[in-house]
């Protein structure tokens, strides 16, 4: 476990602690065998921290973006980066899920769950257990709030890409 904040992909402000354990690329091409728009740098962060906490506060404006509508979601909170298991036997982080883990709950919310998670990855949360999720098609980033549905049809898209999303994360409210 490593508590600093080495990750170049957020800006300096951004505390991002509680890393689980590292992970080698063939662990990661293992559990995200998918090629998708951004991938790289999806790499390249779960090389450095596989996964982790924001311990201070962390957002995301979709109008950094997207054109918002003032009825449409636009702050968003994000609390932590999911891991990449390393399926040792009774080891798991207690702060983090893992992406596997949060893909087999998700299974069992509905037939449209199944489907979904065929063409996206989950890769961080918020404090009210909802998901952001990568389009391995389009490699867009997208957020599901389960206390407005359970429906993955009314995902919304938050950023372009895995990059674009880490790049525009900000410590505090506009």
């Amino acid at each position: 476990m490593s508590n600093t904040n080495s990750n170049h992909f957020f800006n300096n402000e951004i505390v991002f602690e509680n890393h689980w354990k590292n992970v080698t690329l063939s662990q990661i091409n293992e559990v995200i065998p998918h090629d998708f728009f951004g991938k790289k740098e999806f790499i390249e962060f779960y090389l450095c921290t596989n996964g982790g906490c924001f311990t201070n506060e962390a957002y995301i404006y979709r109008d950094s973006f997207y054109q918002v509508s003032k009825n449409d979601y636009n702050l968003i909170e994000i609390a932590s980066f999911l891991h990449i298991p390393l399926f040792e036997k009774d080891e798991n982080p207690y702060w983090t899920s893992s992406i596997i883990e949060v893909m087999e709950r998700r299974d069992l919310l509905s037939e449209n769950f199944e489907e979904f998670t065929l063409f996206h990855i989950p890769f961080a949360d918020n404090y009210g257990d909802n998901d952001f999720w990568i389009d391995i098609q389009t490699g867009e980033i997208k957020y599901i709030d389960y206390e407005e549905s359970y429906d993955p049809n009314d995902a919304i898209i938050v950023a372009t890409s895995f990059p674009e999303f880490c790049k525009n994360i900000q410590a505090k409210r506009r």
